[in-house]
């Protein structure tokens, strides 16, 4: 059988002998000195034994006392197996309630009740009181867990306890390749700083593989970072699967930048750093009419802080609104307690991460109010395509039913239909750009250019001056980038029009905000001998440009709409004076001159003297088309 790893944890009541039991264990002590000084775990401790079969376990020792309620929550959700720790001597106590809540709370697949210091009672003691708590678990739980006598102190029946956690943990092997395939997802739990080594974080691994020299990402800042050095159980090593406690070291990562409860993953991952999520309630908690619109306390992976709880109303959905970014996922458990306690108000799953506009809410509500009870495989895609109507297709293995790929993106049938009609309908009244149209009807940019280019390619549109509008003529976006860069270098001088070599060497270094988006090796391109007076020839052949006696070149827009300004309110036989083209124009003689020189070309007016007499006039917008 492939070895496998997991982690596992010891909850329970403060003082019931957790610290000593994984001693007994694993021969490692976890509390640290000053815990020990005071007889108290405070925060997380972390041990591992091997169980005999080649099999490495990591074991968690949680905080039992209520006081550090926030502590244990950050250990418990990773983990394969959790031994609810009692004491024989004292039996069911408040905190070992409220542990078994959480537990429920955070999902925890497995439980295993380990009643210690079996010593202190006799066997009739001891047989009552496993029959009491076997009741009691189930009645708070619904689980029927396995229960284990020991005694940490003299060793009694510790083989059967490692028996026992062996048997719990038997059908992991057969989810583990899945889970290291998946994308890793480590929440931190611990930061430091390692001479020779930099920023440590420390964490369990759910899933995944980590790798030396991996480039991944750290939430909520959504930053790159790249693993340096690996270690898992005081061992380095260059490679590592889940479910496993592991140390990355960080290259050039400030230890001040990262905290618990930060999620290291793959750009895959699907993590979301939000400040509000929608949850849905389990069954677990009190009233959600009593907790309306308060502050309470939230604790999901290794994080946990404080936000507003607002119940929505005839669901059992929530609000939850934080004051700064949480990584999160969807279909992760959470647990909800009542701000400066450790009562647990609510067990939940996290259906929605990030915001929404109030006019959207309705719909999204009730498509979360269609989710299966089981999220484990629910595809979160889903909600997207049914909220907004279109997904990008990588986020599916198989394509649904009733959409349409189109380039990188699925659409769903009926919201393609009447989104194509709607643009159709809008561009009849009104050029817009893309960006304009994604504004107005709330689409994503991406997705309206893959529309518009649609609708293009049925010959419905066209861009003409970074404007759609209807009709199959010439597009300016079939333009090469090189043509591109110079229509747009042309169109920005104005009425002083281009004149290559004027503004920088081969007139191309104009504007840095437009060159440096485009590659290397284009900007060079433009550079090359000719390679601009080309472009401006071509696109002057296209009618895009107009070409000027100089030459000066002039958007071909612009010199229309110049020339019906010229034109308006003449006759044909009218007389027209320099001073009046150049008031009308509002060019210098410089630019006045080649301008009337075109227009002499394209026949509208003709030289007699000093003046030009107009010989046609538009008549429609066709007519203003150079010559």
């Amino acid at each position: 059988m492939t070895p496998y790893r997991a982690v596992i944890g010891l909850a329970g009541h403060v003082d019931h002998g957790k610290t000593l039991l994984i001693k007994a264990l694993t021969g490692i002590t976890t509390a640290r000195a000053h815990e020990q000084a005071i007889g108290m775990t405070q925060d997380l401790g972390f041990a591992h034994f091997d169980d005999g079969q080649g099999n490495t376990i990591g074991v968690i020792d949680v905080p039992g006392h209520e006081r550090y309620i926030r502590n244990m929550v950050a250990g418990l959700w990773s983990l394969d197996l959790v031994l609810l720790v009692i004491a024989a001597d004292e039996g069911w106590m408040p905190m070992t309630g409220d542990h078994l809540r959480l537990l429920n709370a955070m999902g925890v697949p497995r439980l295993l009740v380990c009643i210690n210091k079996c010593d202190l009672v006799t066997p009739d003691e001891l047989a009552l009181l496993e029959e009491s708590l076997l009741e009691r678990v189930m009645d708070e739980s619904g689980m029927v867990p396995d229960i284990v006598s020991v005694s940490a102190k003299t060793g009694a029946n510790m083989a059967a306890l490692h028996t026992a956690i062996v048997r719990q943990l038997a059908d992991l092997p057969a989810s583990h390749a899945a889970r290291e395939q998946s994308a890793p997802r480590l929440y931190v739990d611990r930061v430091f700083t390692a001479n020779g080594t930099g920023t440590v974080l420390t964490g369990t691994l759910q899933q995944g593989s980590l790798r030396v020299g991996d480039k991944l990402r750290l939430y909520p800042a959504d930053r790159e970072v790249q693993v340096r050095s690996l270690q898992a159980y005081h061992q380095s090593v260059d490679e590592i699967g889940a479910v496993c406690r592991v140390a990355v070291g960080l290259k050039k990562v400030p230890h001040k930048e990262v905290a618990r409860g930060h999620c290291f993953t793959s750009a895959a991952g699907q993590c979301e750093a939000a400040t509000h999520l929608i949850v849905r309630l389990n069954e677990i908690g009190g009233s959600i009419r009593e907790q309306r619109n308060r502050e309470v306390e939230v604790a999901l992976g290794s994080w946990h802080g404080r936000a507003r709880f607002v119940p929505i109303k005839d669901t059992r959905l929530a609000r939850l609104i934080f004051t700064r970014p949480i990584p999160c996922f969807f279909g992760q458990p959470l647990a909800i307690i009542r701000h400066g306690s450790s009562e647990l108000l609510h067990g939940a799953r996290i259906v929605w991460c990030g915001d929404i506009h109030p006019a959207r809410r309705k719909t999204l509500h009730a498509l979360l109010g269609e989710l299966p009870d089981e999220l484990e495989h629910y595809n979160p895609a889903t909600l997207q395509l049914g909220l907004n109507g279109y997904v990008l297709a990588s986020r599916f293995d198989q394509q649904p039913e009733q959409v349409t790929p189109l380039g990188e993106w699925l659409l769903n049938n009926h919201w393609l239909a009447q989104s194509r009609d709607q643009l159709l309908t809008t561009l009849a009244s009104e050029p817009l750009s893309a960006a304009e149209l994604a504004t107005r009807f709330g689409i994503a940019l991406p997705v309206t250019h893959a529309l518009l280019q649609q609708l293009k390619s049925e010959q419905l549109i066209r861009l003409h001056h970074d404007k759609w509008q209807p009709g199959n003529g010439e597009s300016e976006d079939d333009l090469g980038e090189e043509a591109q860069l110079v229509l747009k270098v042309v169109r920005d001088q104005g009425k002083e029009g281009y004149e290559p070599g004027k503004l920088g060497p081969g007139g191309v270094a104009l504007d840095p905000f437009i060159t440096r988006k485009l590659p290397a090796a284009l900007q060079q391109g433009l550079q090359q001998k000719g390679a601009l007076q080309k472009q401006l020839r071509n696109l002057a052949r296209l009618k895009y440009l107009v070409q000027l006696d100089g030459p000066i070149y002039y958007d071909a827009e612009l010199y229309n709409q110049m020339v019906a300004a010229v034109l308006a309110g003449q006759q044909v036989g009218d007389l027209i004076d320099m001073a009046s083209f150049k008031e009308i124009t509002g060019l210098s003689r410089k630019y006045a001159i080649p301008f009337c020189l075109r227009m002499e070309m394209d026949g509208w007016v003709r030289r007699e003297e000093n003046e030009r007499r107009v010989l046609r006039l538009p008549a429609t917008q066709d007519e203003m088309e150079p010559a």
